[in-house]
């Protein structure tokens, strides 16, 4: 199967979704907008996207201007009806093409904070695996308003939509279920200095120190990229 993932930074990588990839045998073709020399995908033989996550925002066209080309490369994703997966920036430019507003914050939300997953949520068929609260990995200053007719997957208290639905293939998750240790200490590296002390913010060092909690990550992420990646398989196929 194929898997295009959209990367924005090189220390935000796919992480556990090239160990699924592998573990799976499907193809992984990472599209590195950061790289002058990317160019938008052909979807008509993709299974699945991912978009990951980024320092930069939604709105900063003028700094990224290939911002712009990847918003155009998302919409003909959707419009093709690929399964999606938008992870922290990538879930905000996915709900951003789906009607959804993106801003700041009311706090940021940086380091090991549990989400809470709703009833509705945890009795569909993509996360029915999942426990009512999470302990997930943090990295966001912005959020996005859940999209016009968007199921609320999730939610923390200063986030108030951690995750939604739209459809049946397009899911958008605010946390950072992708992470592994050396994503972890590639972002504190990259990031931690700019850290400043907030109600939701831990420090590098209380951050680093919770790094295991990222081994349980893909009992969380692997079922749900099977599940969004069923949707594309022909009938009778197993992955």
């Amino acid at each position: 199967m194929q898997i295009h993932c959209f990367q924005h930074m090189p220390d935000e990588g796919p992480g556990h979704i090239a160990a699924w990839a592998t573990t799976r045998g499907h193809h992984l073709h990472v599209s590195a907008w950061h790289n002058p020399t990317a160019a938008s995908p052909d979807f008509s033989r993709a299974d699945l996207l991912v978009v990951l996550g980024g320092a930069m925002g939604v709105h900063d066209e003028a700094e990224f201007p290939w911002l712009r080309q990847e918003k155009s490369a998302i919409k003909a994703a959707l419009d093709a009806n690929v399964p999606v997966l938008g992870l922290c920036l990538g879930s905000q430019l996915v709900a951003q093409q789906l009607g959804a507003t993106v801003g700041r914050n009311a706090e940021p939300e940086v380091g090991f904070w549990p989400v809470q997953f709703t009833l509705e949520a945890r009795q569909h068929s993509l996360f029915r695996h999942v426990p009512e609260a999470v302990l997930a990995l943090h990295w966001h200053y912005d959020a996005f308003t859940l999209p016009p007719g968007a199921q609320l997957l999730a939610y923390s208290p200063p986030t108030s939509c951690q995750g939604f639905l739209w459809g049946e293939r397009v899911v958008g998750l605010q946390f950072h279920p992708e992470a592994d240790a050396q994503w972890l200490a590639s972002i504190v590296e990259a990031e931690g200095h700019l850290l400043k002390p907030a109600a939701f913010v831990q420090t590098p060092t209380a951050i680093q120190a919770e790094a295991a909690t990222l081994e349980t990550s893909p009992a969380f992420l692997y079922p749900l990229l099977d599940g969004m990646l069923a949707l594309n398989a022909p009938p009778g196929s197993r992955h």
